[in-house]
């Protein structure tokens, strides 16, 4: 999560400055901040794919069924 607050600040930058745009800038900085939080977005889904692969890795395998 250390990771991510300079993220978080400056998605919430970008969310006061648009909210202080005018009407040209708005689509500008709305779509520079949907980038940003798409892009975070991904990377935590794929952080946590390789947190989850690496789990079931480490972890023991079932027992076979009994016979």
């Amino acid at each position: 999560m250390k990771r991510e607050w300079p993220f978080l600040a400056l998605e919430v930058l970008l969310l006061l400055v648009l909210l202080q745009s005018n009407a040209p800038e708005v689509w500008f900085w709305f779509i520079a901040l949907l980038v940003l939080l798409t892009w975070r977005s991904l990377a935590l889904r794929s952080r946590l794919e390789q947190r989850r692969q690496a789990q079931a890795a480490t972890a023991e395998p079932p027992p076979p069924p009994a016979a």
